[in-house]
């Protein structure tokens, strides 16, 4: 899907698992980006469109029931997602 702000037509990966929609974003971002309570996003520092990232993010965080942030470290450590 559609993912642009980070870079000119920026993609992120949605796959249907059986624990929901997994999302894999294809903008620079940890799970740290995609906070609770205050703002709904926190956009990262590198982007070219400010307002396309918040916007990209929201739509990564509407859809998504697992997010895979392509910084995150955490996931480099899991044998399987989810």
């Amino acid at each position: 899907m559609l993912t642009p702000g980070h870079s000119p037509g920026g993609q992120s990966v949605a796959i249907e698992t059986e624990k929901g929609t997994a999302v894999i974003t294809g903008f620079c971002c940890i799970n740290q980006n995609f906070v609770e309570g205050g703002w709904p996003v926190a956009v990262p520092g590198v982007h070219t469109n400010a307002t396309q990232a918040y916007d990209s993010m929201l739509k990564v965080k509407e859809i998504a029931d697992i997010i895979i942030p392509v910084h995150e470290s955490t996931f480099a450590k899991k044998e399987m997602i989810p």
